[in-house]
């Protein structure tokens, strides 16, 4: 069994700034999901959601986290797609193969975040907020309704946290029984 640690959450809520932050608190590599699909496929994700459907990036997706989940090696930080634990049998394949930490940021800090960065104009889940009459409002709605449909999957992540510091969410994976 590996003993990676994943990082799971909405978008925008730190899977990969965090988990580039853990990774070198631990002294691991850090991976992102997204990037080692985009890697795979040759192709950007919204090419991806293009060509493919989301049901094609879904396929993609499970299929690049067992090969991270069975990789023999250093275990790794791992940021996962907003909607890696949420489709198949990835929730188990986590589990399986190490720690689960969902990054539980507030909505109102989410849509903060995603509203700076004009992130959904990026995202193909999110593009349709973008060219809506009012852009804010229509992510502010998408993040609750996303949020309502993965939290079941993301409450059986061992640890539940809102995110922060370095220190503080490392002293939270120990005293969660996360053991570097």
């Amino acid at each position: 069994m590996s003993n990676h640690l994943y990082l799971i959450g909405l978008p925008a809520s730190g899977k990969t700034t965090l988990g580039r932050q853990l990774a070198a608190h631990y002294g691991r590599g850090f991976l992102d999901l997204d990037h080692r699909i985009v890697a795979e496929a040759g192709q950007t994700i919204p090419e991806i959601f293009a060509s493919e459907g989301e049901a094609g990036f879904r396929q993609r997706e499970a299929a690049a986290l067992a090969a991270v989940a069975s990789q023999p090696g250093q275990p790794l930080v791992v940021a996962t797609g907003g909607g890696t634990p949420c489709f198949f049998d990835n929730l188990a394949v986590l589990h399986a193969s190490g720690f689960v930490l969902w990054l539980d940021v507030p909505p109102h800090e989410l849509l903060r975040r995603l509203a700076r960065r004009n992130q959904a104009a990026t995202r193909p889940l999110l593009a349709a907020t973008a060219t809506a009459a009012t852009p804010q409002q229509a992510l502010a709605e998408w993040l609750a309704r996303t949020l309502e449909a993965r939290s079941g999957f993301y409450a059986q992540a061992r640890l539940r946290h809102p995110g922060g510091e370095v220190a503080e969410v490392a002293a939270a994976l120990e005293a969660a029984g996360f053991r570097p």
